[in-house]
């Protein structure tokens, strides 16, 4: 059975913006369309059809706030990622918790897009899956992105361990993934019932979920003392080394989402490039689908 194309709507008011993200999702198979703020975003989709809005926070007139708020009520199917700037990421968090389905911070990379828009659509398609408004596709049921292979993973097996205590690190080593890979994982557990999103939240006590990189010429945010100091240097050197997502969790006892952001630290301070990353996404699985789901 053949699915039509997924089409997203991108609204943000800098025309160069939308044209970059444009550019990225057409180039792996979206059709996409642009709005220059929010206004006309509402008449795109009171006439066309689209399963998924990337939209800037921070516009004139209709903010992007304002946007999900309306979208949120009129169209409670559709999917929205929120893009801001990284002094606005309080802001990016409060839109998930208003019913986003993830943010994008400035400046993003084109894997970084194709990834969130991916994760996104299936969360959406998995959602409405449940409820018996979409068909299941009898082939392969995650859209696969160009980054990263698709790992099938029973639901069973994968609640089983989490319920079991096991930490971020070993259900990584378990099923042979990445840290994205992970939380796909547990996003399309949550969506499908199998397991609740409390339980999820509950696991970050198991490891810290953040890091502070310990370089003096770098001002970073004031420490806390319940995070880990990582220096620099010797994480550069295990990422070069070859060291894969599960082996670093474990060496700096941090969780994925600490990994996700020792990365960003790295990258935002030079010490590594993105491209360095990009590679080690390609030499590991970011996708995992669940196998034999029950409905709710």
């Amino acid at each position: 059975m053949q699915t039509a194309v997924p089409r997203i709507l991108i609204v943000d008011d800098e025309p160069y913006i939308c044209q970059l993200l444009a550019r990225y999702l057409a180039a792996d198979g979206y059709q996409c369309v642009t709005a220059s703020n929010g206004e006309a975003a509402l008449r795109l989709l009171e006439s066309d059809r689209f399963e998924l809005v990337i939209t800037d926070i921070m516009m004139p007139g209709m903010s992007g706030m304002d946007l999900l708020n309306i979208v949120r009520t009129l169209y409670p199917d559709m999917a929205v990622i929120m893009v801001t700037g990284v002094n606005d990421k309080e802001a990016g968090v409060l839109a998930v918790e208003l019913g986003a389905y993830g943010y994008i911070i400035k400046p993003f990379e084109r894997n970084e897009i194709l990834i969130n828009a991916a994760n996104a659509l299936e969360r959406r398609r998995l959602r409405l899956l449940t409820r018996g408004d979409e068909p299941a596709c009898p082939e392969h049921p995650m859209r696969v992105s160009r980054s990263g292979k698709p790992v099938k993973i029973p639901a069973s097996d994968a609640v089983a361990c989490i319920r079991s205590g096991l930490d971020d690190a070993s259900l990584m080593e378990r099923f042979h993934l990445s840290a994205r890979a992970l939380h796909s994982l547990f996003d399309q557990l949550v969506a499908t019932g199998q397991v609740r999103q409390s339980e999820i939240e509950g696991r970050g006590a198991l490891s810290p979920g953040t890091v502070v990189v310990d370089v003096s010429e770098l001002s970073f945010p004031a420490q806390d003392d319940e995070k880990p100091v990582i220096s620099a240097a010797d994480a550069v050197k295990s990422i070069r080394a070859g060291m894969d997502d599960a082996t670093l969790m474990k060496r700096y006892k941090i969780s994925a989402k600490g990994l996700r952001s020792l990365f960003r630290k790295l990258v935002a301070a030079g010490f590594i490039s993105r491209s360095e990353l990009d590679e080690r996404m390609m030499e590991s699985h970011q996708w995992a689908v669940v196998e034999g789901i029950e409905q709710p």
